[in-house]
């Protein structure tokens, strides 16, 4: 199984992706995620209860399961927006789901070649892509939750492949975030506590998945976000680390997005916003959600 390996990681590199490591599907996640879910930590998101047996449980995705393979793709460190209304950098340039689908069906064949048999997610299936990404050994998880890489820090994009190969596994890395609580002092809703992340008071949250009007609290805290929230990555120390020489232009901001004025944007009916924002991950929220967030910094400005 070395050979598969090695062929799956220069596949993998050949196809951008910056690392990609191995872990057993059978480690043991404990119950954090059931506390965080009982707690009701999840807010809106009811679909974290219903795929929790098949999160805990590789074998109910792919029967016969024996390794989850996690890749690391690397995405923008710096914002190039030029109008107010921040956009966390993930979500910049296109969707990353669909860049990426492509490119684990690619590492899908060659699995196959090996006589395997996969079922792929980019942050898409029931996989706790970080917890295996830690098992896999690419790094730790830091106090807001995220995967930390020494050398490369937390801006990257995290993609599965469930695969009944029986591959060589990596070790899990150490911790090293020490005594620093930078990424906890820093969010704006304190939203952060002991590794986990409260929906409840989470900007990223607010402003993408929450159905429901931001809470007052909230809004007041949301600063100039109208998109998501890199707060936490922002202030961690090995995000200092130097940008990575190669950024898929896909996921770079377009032009008329770095430039697009937010009242313009707040403005959009739903046909012209589609197409604005045709083939990025902003458009699924849709246009009176992105309107509403656009609205509250307004609202926040008026306040100041």
């Amino acid at each position: 199984m070395e050979a598969a390996l090695q062929a799956l990681r220069y596949a993998a590199a050949a196809l951008g992706f910056s690392a990609a490591g191995v872990a057993p599907a059978d480690a043991d996640q404990g119950d954090r995620l059931q506390r965080w879910l009982q707690e009701g930590q999840h807010a809106g998101m009811e679909w974290m209860l219903r795929h929790l047996p098949a999160r805990l449980d590789p074998q109910l995705v792919l029967p016969g399961v024996s390794r989850i393979i996690i890749l690391t793709y690397e995405y923008p460190r710096a914002s190039t927006r030029a109008q107010q209304g921040a956009v966390a950098r993930y979500a910049q340039g296109e969707d990353y789901h669909k860049l990426l689908a492509g490119k684990l069906a690619d590492l899908d064949e060659t699995l196959q070649f090996y006589g395997g048999t996969q079922r792929c997610f980019t942050d898409s299936g029931p996989v706790s892509e970080r917890f295996f990404a830690w098992q896999a050994g690419l790094g730790w998880l830091g106090r807001h939750g995220l995967l930390i890489r020494p050398g490369l820090g937390s801006y990257c994009f995290l993609a599965s492949i469930l695969t009944t190969l029986p591959l060589p596994c990596g070790t899990p890395m150490r911790n090293h975030c020490g005594k620093c609580r930078r990424c906890e002092q820093a969010c704006p809703t304190r939203a952060l506590r002991a590794g986990c992340c409260d929906a409840r008071k989470c900007l990223s949250y607010w402003t993408i998945e929450a159905k429901e009007p931001m809470p007052p609290d909230i809004a007041a805290a949301a600063g100039e976000r109208i998109y998501g929230c890199d707060a936490c990555q922002e202030a961690c120390p090995w995000n200092r680390a130097p940008h990575p020489r190669r950024i898929d232009p896909h996921l770079l901001m377009p032009a008329p997005f770095r430039t697009a004025a937010a009242p313009d944007l707040a403005a959009m009916d739903a046909d012209a916003f589609n197409s604005f924002f045709s083939g990025s991950p902003i458009r699924r929220i849709g246009a009176d959600h992105l309107a509403a967030n656009i609205r509250n910094l307004a609202a926040g400005q008026g306040r100041a």
